[in-house]
């Protein structure tokens, strides 16, 4: 093999890798499964917890209210 084919032979595997890393480095940044999704879905999750957190105290004090109205209601037979 002349050098000049293990030159265009290196080159091409050199190409087939550098676009393999390349799609994968991509993907990785934007795809389905990447950072920003990662980090839209964490703060959404943060929210959530919040949100259910506020809805438990809420729950608490219409509960709490209810049975207050309640008890002053005369008892039905």
């Amino acid at each position: 093999m002349t050098a000049y084919k293990k030159f265009i032979l290196i080159v091409f595997i050199s190409l087939i890798i550098t676009i393999f890393f390349s799609y994968h480095a991509v993907n990785v940044l934007f795809g389905d499964n990447s950072l920003q999704v990662y980090n839209s879905l964490k703060y959404k999750k943060e929210y959530l917890e919040g949100e259910i957190l506020r809805l438990q105290r809420e729950n608490a004090y219409l509960q709490k209210e209810y049975f207050e109205l309640k008890n002053l209601e005369p008892e039905q037979q």
